[in-house]
Formats: structure tokens, C-alpha cells, sequence
């Protein structure tokens, strides 16, 4: 993918130096990634420049790059909302496996042996569906002990989710309100950049597919700051017009 090998030239990796086993997750971060379109084209761009991290994405889609300075607006708050495609890679990159040097195929196509010959299984689907030789080579408790752990962390993700969720659609719904209240522009400008910047980060994880497991702590990190942002942008909003919500 161009735009994939273009992004990892402006973090200054050669793609064409890669080792078999970074291939083995190169060649599934070329799609399931972070990107936007730059503006007027068909030019796909990954927004790794300042890093693959939720804080630092944002960081550098607040310098509008390439003039890109939205996906959508929202139709209550009139924010300016960025939408997360499928980071599956930044999330994972950052976390235990990502950092270990566990490539996707190794959990996502794992190794498997027939009449004698190892191959790597063509059935691109979920580790937990191949836990044993998926999880084995490296974790030997056994695979009840590895489905309890990742049932825990997406149990803990999903509900975090939830409710920085929640808080978030109340944040849209409080500047909204205090739109219709003339409240005063320039504070609800700043509800409307906290609620953005909110919900990009709640959108991250919950745009990604693993559910919490691919990288856990950044994942209830990213979900607390996306709730605690939510509050502050109603405590602004309500306070621009005056108003309580709840």
C-alpha cells in the first residue's frame, strides 16, 4: 500500500529492510490502520507522523494537515468530528505483544503442522477461535486461563467504553442546548473542541476490533481520558448559557 509504505518513510523505516517477521505485520498494517483522505483527492495518509498513539494522531490532525480539518460535522453540537477507521496496528504496536516482537500473523495465522509440513494457517480469523495454536507457543497455562484473560479485558474495555459513550452523547446534547441558549461563542467553541477531541479518542477504541485486548492499558487510559474530556466539555457548555443538564 503506498500510503502505508509513505508513512513509515516519514518515521524514517525503510519498509524494504524489513525483517520476514516485521513483514508478517506489515502486511496487515497497510490496511487495518488509521487514514484520511487528503481534501479534493483520492490520496489515502496515515497520521503517523507525531507517533501512532491516540494523543499523538490527534496532535497531528490539529494542524488540519493537508487542509484536512474534519470528517463530519456533528448535527447537534456542530463539532467538527474526526471518525477512527480501524487502528488495529497503532493500538497493537503499542501494546505487550506489539513491543515483544509478536508479528499479527503469529497470533492471527498460526503455525500449523500436516504430514510432517509447517505452514502458517490461511484462516485469518480470530486467535480465540485457534487458541491452542494461537496462544501456546509462548503461554502454557493452558487454554481456559488464556480465554479468561482476554474475556477480562474486553468485559473491562466494553464497559468503560460504555460509559465514556454515554457521557460523551451527553456533552454533544449539553453544547447543543447551550447553542439554543445563546451561550457565549467562544467557550462553546471550547465544549465543541473537548467533545471532538472526546470522542476521537472514545472512537479509537471502539473502531478497533480486538476490543481492549490488543493493548488493554492504553485502551482504559484512552476511555478515562475520553470521559473525563466529555465532563469538561458539559461543565463548559453549561456554564456558557448558564444551564444544568442533570
Amino acid at each position: 500500500n503506498p500510503a502505508f509504505i509513505e508513512a513509515m518513510q516519514r518515521r524514517g523505516v525503510d519498509v524494504t529492510q524489513a525483517s520476514r517477521e516485521e513483514m508478517r505485520t506489515y502486511v496487515c498494517a497497510q490496511c487495518h490502520a488509521e487514514y484520511y483522505f487528503a481534501p479534493n483527492t483520492n490520496q489515502v495518509v496515515f497520521p503517523w507522523d507525531k507517533g501512532t498513539k491516540p494523543e499523538e494522531m490527534y496532535a497531528y490532525y490539529a494542524e488540519k494537515p493537508n487542509g484536512f480539518v474534519q470528517d463530519w460535522q456533528h448535527p447537534d453540537s456542530k463539532a467538527p468530528m474526526l471518525k477512527a477507521q480501524h487502528p488495529d496496528y497503532e493500538t497493537y504496536s503499542n501494546g505487550t505483544h506489539g513491543k515483544s516482537g509478536v508479528s499479527c500473523a503469529d497470533c492471527h495465522m498460526p503455525y500449523m503442522r500436516e504430514n510432517g509440513q509447517k505452514y502458517s494457517s490461511h484462516w485469518m480469523t480470530s486467535p480465540l477461535k485457534t487458541i491452542d495454536a494461537s496462544c501456546s507457543p509462548c503461554h502454557s497455562q493452558g487454554a481456559d486461563w488464556a480465554m479468561e484473560r482476554v474475556k477480562t479485558m474486553q468485559d473491562s474495555s466494553w464497559k468503560m467504553q460504555h460509559t465514556a459513550g454515554t457521557t460523551i452523547a451527553r456533552a454533544h446534547e449539553a453544547i447543543k442546548k447551550s447553542m439554543e441558549a445563546n451561550g457565549d461563542p467562544a467557550q462553546i467553541d471550547q465544549a465543541r473542541e473537548l467533545v471532538r477531541k472526546a470522542q476521537w479518542f472514545w472512537d479509537i477504541v471502539a473502531a478497533e476490533n480486538s476490543m481492549g485486548f490488543h493493548n488493554p492499558d492504553q485502551v482504559i487510559s484512552t476511555l478515562g481520558e475520553a470521559n473525563q474530556l466529555a465532563y469538561e466539555a458539559i461543565d463548559i457548555a453549561e456554564r456558557a448559557a448558564g444551564i444544568t443538564t442533570y
